[in-house]
């Protein structure tokens, strides 16, 4: 419980919840097959430099498309992988404000796939904090 509640309080705003997904971003467009893309500011997003079509940080993850937000889902991805034991659906949507129908179905998705992402390591590997990078990830971008 102790340690999910440090990752809750490290990955506290949205900008740093987008920071471990970009391991997982597209490497080829899917509509022409291009592998080169621009980099956006905004939430951190691609567009195909041959087709212009825009992907999310969050395509092909567990986070792709939910509808109660970002910084829900990544909160309640860390209470059901790191808490022992693992909390109740009913327990999630009291917590996060949401239908018990909807906890439910997110936290069978998560459980899927349940060693999608190892926070952890990434904050072990990662030693420099999650602002810092974020600001030379701007910087890059506006190199580019």
């Amino acid at each position: 419980m102790n340690n999910s509640k440090q990752l809750k309080k490290v990955f506290s705003s949205i900008e740093r919840c987008y920071l471990p997904l970009l391991n997982y971003e597209v490497k080829t467009c899917i509509k022409c097959g291009n592998e080169k893309f621009y980099t956006t500011i905004k939430n951190f997003e691609k567009a195909c430099k041959k087709c212009k079509t825009r992907y999310k940080t969050t395509y092909n993850t567990l986070f792709h498309n939910v509808r109660f937000g970002l910084l829900k889902a990544f909160h309640i991805y860390i209470e059901v992988v790191y808490e022992k034991p693992q909390p109740k659906a009913s327990e999630l949507a009291r917590r996060h404000n949401l239908t018990y129908k909807t906890a439910y179905n997110y936290k069978q998705k998560v459980i899927k796939d349940f060693g999608f992402m190892n926070l952890e390591s990434y904050l072990k590997k990662n030693k420099l904090s999650n602002e810092e990078k974020l600001m030379r990830f701007i910087e890059e971008i506006k190199n580019v």
